[in-house]
């Protein structure tokens, strides 16, 4: 079992290598949520990275925003599997 830290730095890092970007976390008492911005048109292998990282956690999306896209993942603070 890995803690949601361990998790959301496992994925942030994933984030990171996959569109450049430094990801934030929004912490709580009750979760984690990861943040990345997305570049303007990335390649499909790019796209498949960044969902890689994404499915690790049990909830994803993504957001269009004036000043761009941003992909976001959601761990619970209790122990996951």
């Amino acid at each position: 079992m890995r803690s949601a830290e361990t998790q959301a730095a496992a994925i942030a890092a994933m984030l990171t290598a996959a569109t450049g970007n430094d990801p934030r976390l929004d912490e709580t008492s009750d979760r984690i949520r990861v943040e990345a911005d997305l570049p303007e048109g990335l390649p499909s292998f790019t796209r498949a990275a960044v969902l890689a990282a994404l499915t690790r956690a049990p909830r994803y999306g993504h957001d269009r925003a004036a000043g761009g896209d941003i992909v976001w993942a959601e761990l619970d603070r209790e122990v996951q599997q």
